[in-house]
């Protein structure tokens, strides 16, 4: 399953082993979108919730109190008071993702989710944990359960799609409610394995949906995104280019903007791209191989590889403790070692591509001092963002002879 939760709408999708391909799931029957809009709604007088279009006709019909903007107020903390009762934002997005997550129970009778990617704008740890305490609840094995941001999950989507479509250069438009945003995906060669990169950049110009109600409005927001593709497409080789969000649902207004995308390129415009990219994602999580044989590089992913030289049986070898290319939420690690004629760890970090190899030092001088090679020290390696790690290095002592002290020297560092 992918699913993408935006502050105005959010989608999902579902890998179809039948088809090999990500498929989009409307809410109901009725509703063939797969935008599902991120607000939440409680009847009165019941404990009855609602979220999307119902959502908006229970608060319509005076039968609700609704709230919206889940995702910002999650990220703030924020609460909500609804009929007398102070509710968490955390409260309010968990009961709306358990009614994503039963959508596609009822609508195509899967009972078991195999694995899940929720995707959002930006990865926030807050919400993230937020999302990882309601799969909890529901018994989806934590393992099973991943999150990405857009940059990641556009690529994915896009190299999920023939070759033929990428082997340049590919990007993305993505214009919604909440700004415009534009993704750029650049295939690295000579480098093996091969390195698939993504940058993103929020554009300045970005403007709100409303004003395309008008026909001078319309007028307005097709001479913005034609400038800006003319400054950013010029002198590109685009094979492709992706269009999403809720403000080209339908792009016949943006006549301008299509007129020079279209001029010698591959142009592909429809919703749920995010969600797919996430349901891409999470079938791939679940199989003995991957079928990305990349390093994929973008916003979420580390830029270089941590590792350590150590000596084990006798052998000098090289220990990675996260690699390049992984998602920093998940990259986390553990390992065991003897001191011998040291009390200094390095770690080394080195760039993709041609970047200088630096190195981390700790020291060890707070630790009881103890005969050479009876110190064992255990080092846990996690990453607080794609450019932070943090390393805690705790004295686990030798037997009975040296017992530990269990002492813990922690240090972040930026890489």
């Amino acid at each position: 399953m992918g699913i993408d939760i935006c502050d105005d709408y959010s989608q999902i999708s579902y890998f179809n082993p039948q088809t090999l391909d990500a498929e989009n799931i409307g809410l109901t029957d009725e509703e063939s979108s797969c935008m599902v809009p991120t607000v939440i709604c409680k009847e009165k007088g019941t404990d009855c919730w609602f979220i999307g279009e119902e959502a908006y006709r229970c608060a319509l019909y005076g039968k609700g109190t609704m709230v919206d903007k889940l995702v910002k107020l999650a990220g703030k903390k924020g609460t909500a008071t609804i009929e007398g009762v102070k509710y968490t934002a955390d409260e309010l997005l968990q009961i709306f993702v358990k009614q994503i997550l039963s959508i596609p129970s009822a609508r195509l009778g899967i009972e078991k989710i195999g694995a899940v990617v929720f995707a959002f704008q930006n990865k926030n740890s807050d919400l993230m944990d937020s999302i990882i305490q309601v799969t909890d609840e529901l018994g989806i094995p934590r393992e099973r359960v991943h999150m990405a941001n857009h940059s990641e999950t556009y690529l994915f989507y896009v190299i999920s799609q023939k070759k033929d479509l990428w082997i340049n250069q590919s990007c993305l438009f993505d214009l919604s409610e909440t700004g415009l945003h534009y993704y750029e995906l650049n295939v690295i060669r000579g480098r093996k394995p091969q390195v698939v990169e993504v940058s993103h950049e929020e554009l300045e110009e970005g403007f709100s949906l409303e004003i395309l109600e008008t026909g001078a409005g319309k007028k307005l927001g097709d001479t913005i995104l034609t400038s800006c593709a003319e400054r950013l497409l010029q002198k590109k080789v685009m094979t492709s280019i992706f269009l999403t969000g809720k403000g080209f649902e339908d792009s016949q207004w943006a006549s301008g903007f299509l007129r020079f995308i279209c001029n010698k390129r591959r142009v592909f415009a429809g919703t749920g791209l995010f969600a797919r990219g996430a349901a891409y994602m999470a079938y791939d999580s679940i199989q003995a191989q991957s079928s990305y044989p990349y390093v994929c590089l973008c916003e979420g992913r580390l830029a270089s590889t941590i590792s350590m030289q150590v000596n084990h049986e006798g052998r000098e070898r090289q220990l990675v403790l996260a690699s390049a290319g992984s998602d920093w939420y998940e990259a986390k690690a553990s390992a065991s070692f003897i001191l011998d004629n040291t009390n200094i760890l390095e770690f080394l970090v080195t760039p993709v591509g041609n970047g200088r190899q630096t190195k981390l030092a700790i020291q060890l001088d707070e630790f009881p001092a103890r005969p050479n090679k009876t110190t064992r020290v255990e080092v846990i390696a996690a990453f607080l963002s794609e450019s932070k790690i943090s390393i805690r290095v705790i004295d686990r002592g030798f037997g009975e002879f040296f017992p530990g002290t269990g002492q813990m020297i922690r240090q972040d560092f930026q890489i």
